[in-house]
């Protein structure tokens, strides 16, 4: 049975919003890591990243609810739609969970690993788009959507080298062990989303096989 037009541009277009508000907040976390890189200070960007996390809870609300009402979500099966913008909400919550992190994180990054931590933060905004890029592409075109799924696991591969590096030279300072502890916690955190956008990248692989002729 099809959607209805009208039922399926009210899905279609719940999606778009929350893509458009989901990277919005990914942003906002991107920026202000980069300007704790620049000064320590400078805090503001975290109530945005918390706010935009709760912009996005009101969206997935409103797009459950239309999805069970319609019990419909071709190309997919609704179980499939749910799965997607709950994974989606994960990586949400976490971005607000390290906003609270980076706002009272009380210390100034150690010089010598502002430039990996950077290179991190700049590659986790980039998985993030790919992974938005990707959820709208299921939408129309699975082969290229197909593609970018190998992409983003590159990514993610990438990352985990810029992860262990930064480590290793946080773990070998022994001045402040709070600091130690609670930047190498930054770190592992950012890595933890790109490793979660990854894992959303192969389900939808899955569905990709799953639904070959779509």
């Amino acid at each position: 049975m099809k959607l209805k037009k009208k039922e399926k541009s009210s899905l279609i277009e719940l999606g778009s919003k929350y893509l458009t508000e989901f990277i919005k907040g990914m942003k906002f976390l991107h920026e202000q890591i980069n300007e704790l890189i620049e000064d320590g200070k400078n805090k503001e960007k975290t109530i945005k990243v918390i706010q935009s996390e709760h912009a996005l809870d009101k969206i997935k609300d409103e797009y459950i609810k239309v999805l069970y009402e319609e019990k419909r979500a071709l190309p997919f099966l609704v179980e499939d739609r749910y799965r997607i913008i709950k994974y989606l909400d994960r990586i949400s919550d976490e971005s607000e969970d390290l906003a609270h992190l980076l706002r009272i994180y009380p210390f100034v990054f150690y010089e010598d690993i502002k430039e990996p931590l950077k290179n991190i933060n700049d590659l986790c905004l980039d998985v993030m788009k790919e992974l938005a890029e990707l959820v709208s592409l299921m939408e129309r075109d699975f082969k290229t959507a197909y593609q970018k799924t190998f992409y983003i696991e590159n990514l993610k591969r990438k990352a985990r080298n810029f992860k262990y590096h930064v480590l290793e030279d946080i773990y070998k300072k022994t001045d402040k062990t709070l600091m130690i502890y609670l930047t190498a916690k930054i770190i592992i955190k950012l890595y933890d989303m790109i490793v979660h956008a990854e894992e959303i990248s192969d389900y939808l692989r899955s569905l990709i096989i799953k639904y070959p002729n779509k």
